[in-house]
Order: C-alpha cells, then sequence, then structure tokens
C-alpha cells in the first residue's frame, strides 16, 4: 500500500522520478560525522528520557537467529549505554560524544553489512540494493535537515543529546534493516514470529519513541491471535500497513502546521517516500530466493517497518515541536 500523497498538504506532487545521485554512494558517504516554565522543563526531561538508549535487560541480545529484529538489544546499544554512564560523560557535551561516537560506529556496521549483504544476493540483487542504498542516502541527508529544523524551535543545551540521537536512530535503524535482510537468507532458523513491541504505552512524553507499544501494535497482535496461517498473518500485516498510512499521513499534516520551517519537512518526506518505493523490488528481490509459505509473514513485516519506523520519526518531531511552540521557547 502506498502513502495517500494527495492527502498530504503541500505535497499533491510528491514523488520524484525514482534516481538518486550516483556520486552519493561511496562508503565514505555513509559516515556522519515561573509555573508554565516549571511544566516545559519538567516535560523536556522526560522527553529527554524517552528519546535517549537504554539497555533492555529484557531484551534478547542480538544472535544469529533474530540479527536486524528491532526489538533486540545490540552490542553497540551496549556500547552507547556504557559510554553515557561513565562519569566523564555527565555533562551534555559528554552525552553528545558519546552519540557521535555511536553513530560512526553504527556507520561503520552499516558499510560492513552492506558489503556482506550484497554478496549473498542474487543477480539482480545487488543493484537493488545499490539503488535502495543510494535513496537512503539522500533520504537521511534530507530527514537530517528537518531534524535540525524541529531542534531549532526548542530552547537551551539540554536538547542536544536528543538532536544527536534523532541523527544516530536514522543510521542504526538502517543497519538493523539490512541485518534483517542478511539473516533471513543466510540462516534457515531465523527468528520468524512477529517482532513484539515494548510493554510502555505510548502517551506525549513518549510518543515516537522505538521501543513504546503503540494502538497498531495491539491491533497486529489481536489480529494475528486470530488469525493462525502464513497468508492470514501476511494479510493482518497488509491491513495495519494501510492504517500506519493512514497515521502517517495525518502526522505530516499536524507537523506541518506547526513547523516553521516547512520546506525541510517537504523535502525529507519526499526524500523517504521515494526511498521506500525503491526499497521495495529489494526486498521483494530478497523473499524471491525464499519459500513463500514459510517466510511470507517476515515478507509483510519487511513492508511495514518501514512505514512504521518512519511514523514513528515523524511522531517524535511533532511532539517535539508541539512541547517547544507550547511552552513559548
Amino acid at each position: 500500500m502506498s502513502l495517500l500523497i494527495s492527502q498530504v498538504p503541500g505535497i499533491r506532487y510528491l514523488v520524484e522520478p525514482l534516481i538518486c545521485e550516483k556520486s552519493r554512494l561511496k562508503r565514505s558517504s555513509f559516515q556522519t560525522i515561573d509555573c508554565p516554565l516549571l511544566l516545559a522543563l519538567l516535560l523536556s526531561v522526560a522527553f529527554l528520557t524517552a528519546n535517549s538508549p537504554v539497555f533492555g535487560a529484557d531484551k534478547p541480545k542480538e544472535n544469529a537467529e533474530n540479527s536486524g529484529a528491532p526489538d533486540v538489544s545490540y552490542p553497540l546499544d551496549e556500547f552507547l549505554d556504557q559510554c553515557l554512564d561513565q562519569p566523564n560523560r555527565g555533562s551534555t557535551a559528554g552525552k553528545v560524544e558519546c552519540m557521535n561516537q555511536a553513530t560512526v560506529r553504527w556507520d561503520q556496521e552499516m558499510n560492513q553489512d552492506y558489503q556482506e549483504l550484497a554478496q549473498r544476493l542474487a543477480p539482480k540483487g545487488p543493484m537493488l540494493l545499490q539503488d535502495a542504498q543510494r535513496c537512503w542516502l539522500r533520504y537521511r541527508d534530507a530527514d537530517q535537515a528537518l531534524i535540525d529544523a524541529v531542534y531549532e524551535t526548542t530552547t537551551g543545551t539540554m536538547y542536544a543529546p536528543m538532536q544527536a540521537y534523532s541523527r544516530l536512530r536514522l543510521v542504526r535503524e538502517r543497519t538493523l534493516t539490512l541485518k534483517s535482510y542478511f539473516t533471513v537468507l543466510t540462516n534457515a532458523k531465523v527468528r520468524k514470529d512477529l517482532p513484539r513491541a515494548g510493554k510502555e504505552r505510548e502517551d506525549p512524553e513518549s510518543s515516537g519513541s522505538a521501543d513504546v507499544d503503540y494502538p497498531l501494535d495491539d491491533a497486529l497482535d489481536l489480529c494475528a491471535e486470530r488469525h493462525r496461517t502464513p497468508d492470514e498473518l501476511a494479510s493482518c500485516e497488509e491491513e495495519i500497513l494501510g492504517k500506519w498510512d493512514e497515521a502517517i499521513n495525518a502526522v505530516y499534516q499536524k507537523l506541518m502546521e506547526l513547523l516553521p520551517a516547512k520546506s525541510t519537512l517537504i523535502d525529507a518526506q519526499r526524500a523517504w517516500i521515494t526511498f521506500r518505493d525503491v526499497e521495495y523490488p529489494l526486498i521483494e528481490s530478497i523473499y524471491e530466493q525464499l519459500p513463500s509459505e514459510e517466510y511470507r509473514v517476515l515478507h509483510a513485516y519487511s513492508r511495514l517497518r518501514l512505514t512504521r519506523e518512519r511514523t514513528l520519526l515523524l511522531k517524535k518531531y511533532l511532539a517535539l515541536t508541539s512541547l517547544s511552540l507550547s511552552s513559548g521557547q
């Protein structure tokens, strides 16, 4: 299912030709280098906590069967938590430095995962992967400009670590996606159940965070409980994907109304749609190599995951912009 572009103000003719700059696809190009006031401050701290990575003891650690899944703890997550726990990283600058170090490491891991995946794809796969990665790089750059525009609505150094983590999150999610493709191609015992959402319910402070349980996650779980066959589960995912499409339109419209730098949002969403539409053929080529019945659930979830993550990012940007503007920052 595709984004209902005509419903999005300002981007009726959003989708560009599916061409992304060839010069961008280089290993080096992956590198990233009073009472109301008190209430706003408290909410800001809550947002910082919700947007910060915390190693979950209840999450399974990465292994050969679950690598790439979104509800797994990875060594670089632990690296970041350990860095943030160091006594000399208590300052804003120290936290930002930890985020930047982790981003560089995720970027390096993404390079490695990209190369390993390219070697395991069917003959047409490497070109599809190259096209998708090229468009992802363009989307990353556009969304980083959007991130900067969102954080320009805030005041205070306390938001700097959040801004740094927003950049890290883009690279981390892309790395995990590449890992998930490699895992399904190389391990017959790959985990085939649906990833589980976090236990925390969505609220204004946590909205957009990756480890939160959203109503559409619950709807998918409920549908999956009632329908057990692979075909039925895939239909559940397609249905929920349609609802995430509706959600992304709604969140986009609200953010468009609030964000002063509207052009950054338009450019980022245009780049994401182009990336999504180029990623779909890559997903198809990967699952063409696998038994359709056995992997149908993962196949459908790979498409849903793209739209869900993008919606969550926009939710995070909307929540932060709403907080900043309502508090008069």
